[in-house]
Formats: C-alpha cells, structure tokens, sequence
C-alpha cells in the first residue's frame, strides 16, 4: 500500500513537472508576431507615441524591435532584449540610441488574452530618468 501510495505520487510529480515544462516552452510562442499600441513615457519624453513591437524567435531565445511614432510626427526605433514570459508577466528591456547616451527601458505587464498593459521604467547612464505606461494588442495578421 505504501509503495502504491509512493509510486502515484512519484507519477504525479513527473505530470506536474512535465505539464509545466511544456507550458513554459509554449508561452514565448504566444508573444511571436506584431503587437501595436500606445504608450506614456516620463514628463511626455520616450517612448511616447503610437508603437509597435516585434518579438521573433531567434537561435539564442526570444529577440524583438520597437517602433515608436511620436506625437509630433518624430519616428524612432529600438531593440527588444531580456524577453521572458513567467506567469503570463511579460518582461523586457528595450533599448534606444537617441544620441550620445542610450536610453534603456525595463518593460514589465501581465499578458491577457492579447492584450499587454505594463509600466516601464526609462533610465540612461544608469540613472532612472521616470516611468511610463504602455498598452498593446496583437495584430489578427500575427502568428498565434
């Protein structure tokens, strides 16, 4: 009886740790495609304006690229990086070179359904310039 019992929960662990291996390799493939949106930097500043991200499964993980269109007509455009995907949190790091000094931007939001809206922090030189807001849905063209 005891090694019934030993074996069932032996089984029952390597389910457990199987389901969630498999849903972890899955969940990057939901953020493949074109995601578009707005988002709110600090005081107005980048990345404000209409966007639009990339994510594409490269050799080494996840890469991605941002577009931003801003108010007064400006376009602009960065690199995704650090992407993860745990517990349905998207997080990332974009990075924009603006000038002299890029600006990083640590990405964080919960992912539902098809929609992500997160706050992000904006920081250059190792200094945290502020916080904005994002909001983004996939485009129906994009890969489920």
């Amino acid at each position: 009886m005891r090694r019934s019992l030993w074996l069932l929960m032996v089984g029952l662990v390597v389910i457990a740790t199987t389901a969630t291996g498999s849903v972890a390799a899955e969940s990057t493939k939901i953020l493949l495609g074109s995601w578009s949106g707005k988002a709110t930097g600090p005081q107005g500043g980048p990345p404000t304006g209409n966007i639009v991200v990339t994510f594409a499964q490269g050799t080494s993980g996840l890469s991605g690229s941002i577009v931003v269109k801003a108010p007064g007509g400006g376009q602009y455009s960065g690199q995704v990086s650090k992407i993860s995907l745990k517990n349905r949190v998207l997080s990332a790091t974009a990075t924009f070179k603006l000038g002299e000094n890029p600006l990083e931007v640590l990405v964080s939001g919960p992912l539902k359904g098809k929609t992500i809206q997160g706050t992000f922090v904006v920081s250059a030189k190792g200094q945290t310039l502020g916080e904005g807001t994002f909001s983004i849905a996939k485009d129906p063209a994009s890969p489920k």
